[in-house]
């Protein structure tokens, strides 16, 4: 199979909330870079509970529309547009002195891909405008990675 087809097809699996068909693309000891996270996540294992909170709480409408992807040897590298709904559960949002409820997004993103040997995605970087990002929702970017650090702690 084509990695860009691959890519794809992670995509339609993240989109589709599918975690078991979005970890199934991922070597085990995968590295995954967000601009919102200081520090990387390590490992398929680590990644799930993120993913699990995405889909289910966090951000349970989220899609991403792919526009473009291309790739070469052991790389690929995909631009794509996410929507959804980021939703502050009042558990989180009281604390932190934010209504709680929806805000929705949608915003460019990029995403480059590393595969290992056997063709599973062994890195990911992906790139999006923060900024940009806690305009549409109004929340502060600094409240947006701590509640990816308690997504990463969960």
């Amino acid at each position: 199979m084509r990695l860009t087809d691959k890519i794809d097809q992670f995509h339609r699996a993240y989109s589709d909330h599918d975690i078991e068909g979005a970890l199934a693309y991922l070597a085990e000891d995968v590295v995954i870079q967000f601009p919102t996270s200081p520090q990387a996540t390590r490992g398929k294992q680590s990644i799930r509970p993120v993913w699990s909170m995405v889909f289910t709480t966090v951000i349970p409408d989220i899609r991403q529309e792919m526009l473009s992807t291309v790739a070469h040897g052991r790389f690929a590298a995909c631009e794509f547009v996410e929507t959804g709904t980021l939703t502050v559960p009042s558990e989180v949002a009281d604390p932190m002195g934010l209504s709680p409820g929806g805000r929705p997004y949608s915003m460019n993103m990029a995403s480059f891909f590393h595969f290992d040997d056997e063709g599973l995605i062994d890195g990911i970087r992906s790139y999006w405008d923060t900024g940009t990002f806690a305009d549409q929702i109004g929340i502060d970017i600094g409240v947006i990675r701590s509640l990816q650090a308690r997504a990463h702690a969960a």
